[in-house]
């Protein structure tokens, strides 16, 4: 789990941190950075994964940095944690002015007091205890299998990452035909359910996956009687059995509903098999029924518990933020050309905790504000 994510200088954030929880949930106008930030995230994944950013709007380096800075370098530092292992890791790496695939200038990696390894400027300033050092330069954190620590630290920042904003189109035919896996794990952009859904099914060791799937499904359309593939050796489509009576109507999941299919990719983002350790969804109101809201929402709260991975998501649906707590908000601000992010003012939380808010109001009655703006007035 993420507990916190320090970003500089990319887009609107010149130098902003965010403490997580194991539900969070960005809200703030449109246009102060929220995407930025969960860009950033995603960003830094690809970065250490491919060695260079995969989607085509994040290649031109002069793009991300902030429009104040002409020419700087770009820093991200992470601190979280991993189930079994009892000291939190920090990891930093600071990319140099141009961005990959130039050295990076700084990068270093700490297990609670002990550090893996550090390099500066292409200088090993604590070198990795190995026979056979990697050059530094390039991310160290990656190139160091015989160590099992650095190891699960690169899965928990690379693997175990999944960024979701998915299209109106998702589930469907175009995806089908698109679906290359990119990182292990359902894709970014669900390109691949077909593998995820295949994972799933096949998994007789606990079935309670798939009823539990089924079962969120009937609360949103009490005909659902299943949802499997028309093949386990060469899955062409996913089917959609619908009950009627004493008879089933199969559909194909391309079929469906727009908004079906993308709440569907949705529980397929939190059900899939091996879960992910950290789950982010942009905006995940688009397309779906107002009434299902709160079934996805239960889906997110329940996720962390159900050892199904953190979630962090962003919205603009007060009907979806009504069922989240005070703790769970962080506000997004633009101050000047920086995005801040922080806390509820403490007056909102108070008036949250004690029902004279409800959180949706926070979208439309009350503007959210940040705690340490507040005190910073008084």
């Amino acid at each position: 789990m993420i507990h916190r994510f320090r970003v500089q200088n990319f887009k609107s954030l010149e130098d902003t941190s965010v403490e997580f929880g194991d539900v969070t949930v960005l809200v703030g106008r449109s246009g102060t950075g929220k995407t930025n930030f969960v860009t950033a995230l995603g960003y830094l994944r690809d970065y250490l994964y491919f060695g260079k950013p995969q989607k085509p709007e994040l290649k031109d380096w002069k793009r991300l940095l902030p429009a104040t800075k002409r020419a700087c370098h770009m820093s991200f530092e992470v601190e979280f944690d991993v189930n079994g292992i009892q000291e939190p890791f920090t990891y930093c790496v600071t990319l140099h002015q141009g961005g990959p695939p130039h050295p990076v200038a700084r990068e270093s990696l700490q297990l609670g007091d002990r550090t893996f390894f550090a390099q500066v400027d292409g200088k090993w300033k604590v070198e990795p205890q190995l026979v056979s050092v990697p050059q530094p330069g390039q991310p160290a954190i990656g190139q160091i299998p015989s160590i099992s620590e650095v190891v699960i630290a690169y899965t928990a920042l690379t693997t175990a990452v999944g960024c979701y904003d998915f299209p109106a189109t998702v589930l469907g035919e175009v995806d089908q035909r698109g679906g290359k896996t990119r990182i292990s794990g359902l894709n970014d952009d669900a390109g691949n359910y077909l593998q995820t859904l295949k994972e799933i099914v096949s998994n007789l060791q606990d079935l309670n996956v798939r009823k539990s799937i089924t079962a969120t499904l009937q609360r949103l359309n009490p005909s659902v009687s299943a949802v499997e593939l028309d093949s386990i050796q060469q899955p062409k489509n996913a089917v959609v059995g619908h009950r009627f009576e004493e008879k089933t109507l199969a559909l194909t999941l391309a079929q469906e509903s727009g908004g079906f299919r993308r709440f569907y990719a949705h529980l397929l983002a939190l059900y899939q098999l091996p879960p992910k350790q950290t789950l982010l969804f942009e905006e995940p109101e688009n397309g779906i029924y107002p009434g299902a809201l709160e079934l996805l929402a239960d889906e997110f709260k329940a996720a962390p518990a159900a050892g199904r991975g953190q979630v962090i998501l962003t919205t603009h649906s007060p009907r979806l933020l009504d069922h989240f707590s005070a703790d769970q908000i962080r506000v997004v601000v633009l101050d000047g050309f920086q995005t801040r992010i922080g806390k509820i003012s403490r007056e909102q939380q108070e008036a949250v905790k004690e029902q004279l808010l409800e959180p949706g109001e926070l979208l439309t009655v009350d503007e959210a504000r940040i705690e340490d703006t507040e005190s910073a007035d008084a």
